[in-house]
């Protein structure tokens, strides 16, 4: 009896008891070259399909944790709350004080990390709710009843957002992304399986999974609302009312953070996620989430590790990418704070950062800034964040501001591309997008290349042949022209005036591909109208345009 009472105790005690977060870290995969040619036991077909579109080869970090490893690791009083493929290992959870001590006696366990507490949105929904208002900074604003005069495209709330981007001719032609899967990572999707401009989405089985890391469960409808309004920018559909800019495509819905508070956990929960969006064959992740400091100071980052390589969410977000999906992520909101610089994983290189512009296509104040510690320039594109047009839990529609927004309009544009491009790499589709920004050819630390044109990157993924794509005067008021070449090569551009007859001829060198061109310091002739003509190597193509 003295020793049950005691056990009793014990129990009890562990009951109380925090329970806490690691990452168990393994020190190899001893079978990973046998499992390496069995890719249809580790990854979707359709991911499959996508690494060979991308000319992405398997390699040792597509292969599970050795299934051993794991089960004598399950001996221990844990919870087995993830495996990662991609940094071997897996994330526990255990009440146990001591237990990253015994844990590291293992002869196959190379590391174990302190990932923070555990807290569940249960334990903290108002705590949840007041933090997340207050980080997003978003106010609800009347609207006017009457569309704008020029929707032609039943857009309503949302047709500021959907022509900053030129996108509109896209969408009236009915490119909403069909056949391309998107990852959407963030803190929740409250109630979002329950509105009305979701309808379509539910309706059409366009929502493929879902699953909430930081709960252990599938369930992300009764979570955050921060993911809702995301995907509202995206998926929402309510003709004169709002509508997003990939409503046609396919989704996985991951939860992976918790917004009650900030620990390194999530930022292992968000490379679960980015794993999970891989397997699934994710052409696209958008996440609108973003790290510096944390709640338990050393968990923080400092801005030295903002270079690329060095915080863990970075990095998963680099291979994310290296395995050809495209991964799009906010720059962060931190542009009016002591803080300023972008957050992690905006500084990846790979990945599409974007932060945010006003309405007038202005530089939005809070938006964070670049560059990266290594001096690379970030954000890489704006869109949208000031006044964006999103979809509330309680089914309202109002206007809200960030990065967290102007994200995933161009993640949801970057799916009508692939749907028009279908072949084209996730390298080839960001090159493109940062090539279309409205100055691409003066990239600064705060809106990058600018606000990307999605029918000139359209343009740009679709051609194939030797083209002339585009003539227009940007905000230097200079020319600016758009070619494409099957190969490299010289071209000759004529630009002549037909009243006075005045000619300027232009030798400009191609490389294969996409090509923009700045003809500096071009006066404006008095008639307005021109004749141009480009020759490239084997025949003539001539454009005559009216100049604005």
């Amino acid at each position: 009896m003295r020793y049950l009472f005691i056990f009793a105790l014990l129990f009890g005690s562990n009951l109380q008891a925090q329970q806490r977060f690691y990452f168990v870290s393994f020190k190899d995969k001893p079978n990973f070259k046998t499992q390496l040619y069995q890719p249809a036991t580790y990854i979707s077909a359709k991911a499959i399909e996508r690494r060979t579109r991308n000319r992405v080869p398997l390699n040792e970090n597509d292969i599970p944790p050795d299934s051993a490893y794991l089960r004598q690791l399950a001996a221990f009083p844990l919870t087995m709350y993830g495996n990662s493929r991609w940094f071997n290992g897996t994330v526990v959870l255990s009440a146990q004080k001591y237990i990253a001590d015994s844990i590291k006696l293992l002869p196959f366990v190379s590391a174990v990390t302190y990932l923070g507490p555990a807290f569940f949105y249960e334990e903290m929904d108002d705590a949840s709710e007041n933090s997340l208002e207050n980080q997003l900074n978003i106010l609800e604003q009347s609207f006017q009843n009457k569309n704008e005069k020029n929707d032609t495209i039943m857009a309503g709330k949302s047709f500021a957002q959907i022509k900053q981007l030129n996108d509109e001719g896209l969408v009236k032609a009915g490119i909403g992304g069909k056949n391309v899967l998107i990852a959407v990572i963030d803190a929740g999707f409250k109630n979002a399986d329950q509105l009305v401009p979701f309808r379509k989405l539910m309706k059409e089985k366009q929502i493929l999974s879902s699953y909430d890391f930081v709960e252990k469960e599938e369930e992300v409808f009764d979570d955050d609302p921060h993911g809702t309004a995301v995907l509202s920018c995206m998926a929402a559909v309510q003709q004169g009312l709002i509508l997003g800019t990939a409503p046609n495509a396919q989704y996985i819905l991951l939860r992976s953070e918790n917004a009650a508070n900030e620990y390194l956990v999530e930022e292992y929960f968000w490379a679960l996620a980015a794993e999970y969006a891989d397997s699934a064959g994710a052409d696209i992740i958008n996440s609108s989430l973003g790290y510096t400091k944390h709640d338990e100071k050393s968990m923080g980052h400092k801005f030295s590790e903002l270079d690329g390589k060095t915080t863990l969410i970075t990095r998963a977000a680099e291979i994310a990418a290296s395995k050809g999906i495209l991964v799009v992520v906010s720059a962060g909101n931190e542009g009016d704070d002591p803080w300023r610089q972008i957050s992690a994983p905006a500084d990846a290189a790979h990945v599409l950062t974007v932060g945010a512009v006003d309405k007038f296509n202005s530089y939005a104040g809070f938006s964070s800034v670049g560059p990266t510690a290594d001096k690379r320039n970030k954000p890489d594109l704006t869109a949208l964040g000031k006044g964006v047009a999103l979809l509330a839990a309680d089914g309202k529609v109002f206007e809200g501001n960030g990065t967290s927004y102007s994200c995933p309009l161009i993640a949801g544009a970057a799916a009508q591309l692939l749907e028009m491009a279908p072949k084209s790499s996730a390298e080839r589709m960001k090159e493109a997008l940062i090539l279309s920004g409205s100055q691409y050819y003066k990239v600064d630390k705060y809106t990058g290349a600018g606000i990307p044109d999605i029918e000139l990157a359209a343009k740009m993924l679709c051609v194939q042949q030797d083209s002339l794509l585009d003539v227009r005067e940007l905000q230097d008021q200079n020319l600016h022209l758009c070619l494409n070449a099957r190969a490299p090569q010289k071209v000759i551009l004529t630009i002549e005036e037909p009243i006075k007859g005045e000619i300027d001829r232009i030798t400009l060198t191609l490389k294969k591909g996409s090509n923009r061109f700045v003809i500096k310091g071009y006066k404006k002739r008095p008639s307005g109208l021109y004749h141009l003509s480009v020759e490239f190597l084997s025949r003539k193509t001539y454009l005559d345009f009216m100049k604005l």
